[in-house]
């Protein structure tokens, strides 16, 4: 094995959220605590102050790798408390929206902080939010990241602030929130409409909204219907552990899609030794498996993938970063679901990623991808093997290599024997992109990308 060292460190940024890659916090491969399945109710609908002003002494809480503010956009912070027999609190909301509100959508995308102090829907969807005026709104949701993270920030300014230490407090905040949204949106909004209202997670926070669906705030109610209209649970590596977070996601009456890379399932198999997420899809259920697709990416312009350029792995001999686009699929899954709730128009269907008869191991065609799940052109129109995985130095398996992935370029004759020149090349591109698109597994923006990137690229291409 060869030892990739990383073109620059990001000192700055590690120090942030060093918390957010360890085993636990950030891949969800630990379990929760586990959340009882209860009947639904009306949660707290809870009160709404401010927005809270802003000034040099008194900053908000900036949370790590947060995309830039895009041009016409703002960010307000609110607190919500909350004074019931069930529970007593007040926390944090931040909410990202068109200044001009005539520019919303109505939809509103919901996520708690994860405990590395990431917003990872919004790192991974921002173009696709402020593309369709989607409003997102981020939530301290647990005692963990309002006294450490949030707290600690500016001791003043969020003196206030508690929620209690108990397994009910986050599912009762995240419910709160959602009530708000369809009872008095203009609380957290000032003037923006909200027709539907979504929650979702990124890895550890993945698992806390498939606790939320599992407890009784997944089947609560205000106005007679649901606190959530979907929900959006991505890449979060679960499996039988006899928590509800750790089974299939039960149906709670409004669409769901979850999105699982390759990676994910690997290390759940590796952890658990079978897929305890697995169900078939139903009425209002979809899950999509995606070959390739490791846990961070490499993308430029994704905030995350500086996090993965500083890292140090060990990579076999000729391996360099995976290309796969890991946004593209975020965009396409959240596209369906916002579909899907807002249209009632169901999302795709997508088959599981194949595996051999001992249920554990993958099967994969002869370029070395896997075969089954959601298919994109990255292993449709092969230049290489992709690993959504990587091995620590030493060549053993441990976090935080384990959360991206390398690939193995193919050898111009190898190139050549698929796609005989760089035209071919680039048809085969443009062939399956305009497939998947048909099919809802790749938006049109995305397949223009890399049908532009596949002209300009060198494969087969002479001088």
């Amino acid at each position: 094995m060869s030892n990739r060292r990383a073109g620059f460190a990001i000192a700055l940024v590690l120090g942030v959220v060093g918390v957010a890659f360890s085993p636990a916090a950030f891949a969800g491969e630990a379990a929760s605590p586990r959340i009882p399945t209860r009947s639904g109710g009306s949660p707290c609908v809870p009160s709404v102050e401010g927005p809270v002003s802003v000034t040099a002494g008194s900053p908000p809480y900036t949370p790590a790798l947060l995309p830039a503010l895009p041009p016409g956009w703002v960010d307000q912070e609110f607190f919500i408390s909350c004074a019931s027999p069930q529970i007593t609190y007040k926390t944090s909301v931040s909410v990202r929206r068109p200044a001009n509100a005539h520019r919303a959508s109505g939809i509103a995308v919901v996520e708690p902080l994860h405990s590395g102090g990431i917003f990872g829907v919004l790192t991974n969807t921002q173009p696709y939010l402020v593309a369709h005026g989607d409003i997102h709104i981020g939530v301290a949701a647990n005692t963990d990241v309002v006294q450490r993270l949030v707290k600690s920030a500016d001791p003043a300014r969020y003196a206030t602030l508690n929620v209690p230490a108990s397994s009910d407090a986050e599912n009762e905040i995240l419910a709160g929130v959602g009530a708000v949204l369809h009872q008095q949106p203009d609380a957290l909004l000032l003037g923006v409409r909200v027709t539907d209202a979504i929650l979702g997670g990124w890895s550890q926070t993945s698992v806390q909204v498939r606790s939320f669906i599992a407890s009784s705030g997944g089947r609560a109610t205000v106005n007679r219907q649901r606190v959530y209209d979907g929900y959006f649970p991505a890449q979060a590596a679960v499996g039988t552990g006899g928590g509800a977070e750790l089974g299939p996601i039960p149906d709670v009456g409004v669409p769901v899609v979850e999105l699982q890379g390759e990676r994910e399932l690997l290390v759940t198999l590796q952890i658990y030794g079978s897929l305890g997420y697995r169900r078939p899809d139903g009425a209002t259920y979809r899950l999509y498996e995606v070959p390739g697709m490791s846990h961070i990416n490499f993308e430029p312009d994704d905030p995350v993938s500086a996090y993965a350029r500083s890292l140090q792995c060990d990579w076999p001999p000729g391996a360099s970063p995976s290309t796969f686009s890991q946004t593209q699929v975020w965009d396409m899954a959240l596209d369906n679901l916002v579909r899907w709730v807002s249209h009632g128009i169901p999302a795709s269907r997508a088959q599981r990623i194949e595996l051999e008869s001992d249920r554990k191991t993958v099967v994969r065609n002869a370029n070395g991808n896997a075969l089954g799940g959601v298919r994109t052109v990255f292993v449709d129109v092969a230049t290489a093997t992709i690993v959504p995985t990587s091995l620590a130095p030493g060549g053993v398996v441990a976090n935080p290599c384990a959360y991206v992935g390398y690939q193995l370029d193919f050898s111009q004759a190898k190139l050549a024997q698929l796609y005989r020149t760089h035209a071919g090349y680039v048809a085969s591109v443009a062939m399956d992109a305009n497939k998947l698109v048909g099919e809802h597994w790749l938006l049109p923006a995305s397949a223009s990308e890399l049908i532009a990137e596949a002209k300009g690229s060198s494969v087969l291409h002479s001088p």
